[in-house]
């Protein structure tokens, strides 16, 4: 594999990013040195410790540079949704957590990168994950809640666990398995994603789903 050419980053810290997001999907994160990304990123093997700290580090920053822009654009718009000073239904709760993810796509990588995060062991990526999404999920959780008064805290939980395991298959198999459909924009996944998750959320009470 031949290192990067440098017109294809603006830093070094790009660059180191770029090769270890490469190399993580394609081969694995067990299976990928540090001293391999440095050679594809063409840079200095001390650069990759100094800055990203660990291999675990570089992972963790390859997520984070795909999910906190989703993040931040969901806690936006929930935030617009809350200032309006009117009751919310349960459609705009969830427009507002899954279009900023629709937008996106497809010119993105974090369907490869997500994909990979879930073939890797779970004490590897479950802090990862937990450190991008806990505060998304507990702002959106919370303003499901409103809309939702007769689940439990537990339940809802669990729920909004469920939903985002949804939501990752989808980004893997954007289309039903045997489906002629591979072809449709990722927004046309998201309508049904919604529809689906909508039902699971309101099960068992009378939720206003607008």
């Amino acid at each position: 594999m031949k290192p990067l050419p440098l017109e294809n980053a603006t830093s070094t810290r790009d660059r180191i990013l770029d090769a270890a997001e490469e190399l993580f999907v394609e081969m694995g994160y067990a299976a990928t040195s540090l001293r391999a990304i440095a050679q594809l990123a063409d840079v200095n093997l001390a650069a990759t410790n100094y800055h990203f700290g660990s291999k675990e580090g570089l992972l963790a920053a390859i997520v984070h540079r795909h999910i906190h822009p989703v993040n931040t654009e969901r806690l936006s718009r929930l935030k617009a949704l809350e200032d309006s000073g009117r009751l919310l239904t349960l459609r705009e709760i969830l427009n507002a957590f899954f279009y900023p993810l629709a937008d996106t796509l497809p010119d993105s990588q974090l369907p490869a990168v997500m994909g990979r995060i879930l073939s890797e062991p779970e004490s590897l990526t479950r802090p990862i994950m937990t450190e991008q999404f806990a505060e998304v999920v507990e702002r959106f959780q919370a303003a499901a809640a409103t809309v939702l008064p007769g689940l439990t805290e537990d339940e809802l939980s669990w729920r909004f666990h469920l939903l985002i395991g949804s939501m990752i298959h989808l980004l893997k198999f954007p289309a039903p398995i045997g489906s002629n459909e591979q072809e449709m924009p990722f927004r046309h996944s998201i309508e049904h994603l919604i529809t689906f998750v909508m039902a699971g959320l309101s099960h068992g009470q009378g939720a206003q789903d607008g």
